[in-house]
């Protein structure tokens, strides 16, 4: 199922003025902060990454799939979302622990 784009960008403007970036991937959106994947939208649903490093912070999420079989993500509900400041203080948390995508060289011409 694809997300409503009124969906996105309810998430995009929650996330201002962070340089937060979706991209489409496997028929969903992915979520970066800072060039750095953190979560997923799918089914206009917000899910964040579970890493230590944002344990306190998404310790009061319920959890679910991205997709069947996928491993557990943090479900942000419409309560959370209105939390502007837990939401820039969880992306950027989650995004600093990880690794930038390396930068593909230009092709020889």
């Amino acid at each position: 199922m694809t997300n409503r784009p009124e969906t996105l960008e309810r998430i995009r403007a929650a996330f201002e003025p962070l340089p937060i970036r979706l991209q489409p991937m496997f028929g969903e959106q992915a979520i970066y902060c800072d060039d750095r994947i953190f979560g997923f939208v799918c089914d206009d649903t917000l899910l964040l990454k579970l890493v230590p490093e944002a344990q306190e912070l998404t310790a009061h999420l319920a959890r679910g799939e991205a997709y069947p079989g996928s491993k557990p993500y943090g479900i942000v509900d419409d309560d959370a979302m209105d939390d502007v400041d837990w939401l820039h203080e969880v992306a950027q948390t989650i995004a600093a622990t990880q690794p930038h995508k390396p930068k593909r060289p230009p092709r020889a011409r």
